[in-house]
């Protein structure tokens, strides 16, 4: 746990003044996706990758996926690649069934969290929710259409996660 933290603490000062946290006032929006799945949370958990820290990376067609730290436990540090940009992610919570993460050198300071909770012994439900701060994003057209592209890259990683979930 210390050699995390200390990976953790080294990446915060390795970071410049531009990437800081964003200034409060705030405005955080949210997205949440949900798909009922017709296999138990401990399957379904395993096939949407939820054991394996960069397993999203296939759903979300990430360019990368580096563990800088852990094993996708809390205090957990990873580097995802969206398009040409690196991105550190910190794993802030972990449950058998769920995992939250932030992205606190980012100007949105964004927050995602992939779950599978059980409906009964049979059935479970994926929840993935999302939350930045849209300040940073500029106007309201930029905002609208940063919320529309989060809205459908993520719809299209949770159809994929249904699919591999269910899958025979």
């Amino acid at each position: 746990m210390k050699k995390i933290l200390a990976t953790a603490a080294l990446l915060a000062l390795s970071m410049t003044s531009a990437q800081a946290q964003t200034p409060q006032p705030a405005d955080w929006t949210t997205l949440t996706f949900t798909a009922d799945h017709n296999k138990p949370a401990d399957i379904a958990w395993e096939r949407v990758g939820g054991n394996d820290w960069c397993g999203i990376a296939r759903f979300l067609d990430l360019k990368g996926c580096t563990i800088n730290s852990g094993k996708g436990e809390l205090g957990s540090v990873r580097t995802v690649v969206v398009g040409t940009t690196q991105v550190v992610e910190i794993a802030v919570a972990r449950t058998a069934h769920s995992y939250t993460y932030a992205q606190p050198f980012t100007p949105i300071f964004y927050h995602g969290t992939m779950a599978v909770e059980p409906v009964d012994a049979n059935h479970s439900r994926l929840v993935y929710a999302l939350m930045w701060n849209q300040t940073a994003v500029g106007d309201a057209k930029a905002q609208t259409d940063a919320r529309e592209s989060r809205h459908r890259r993520f719809q299209a990683a949770v159809d994929k996660m249904v699919a591999a979930a269910d899958a025979p």
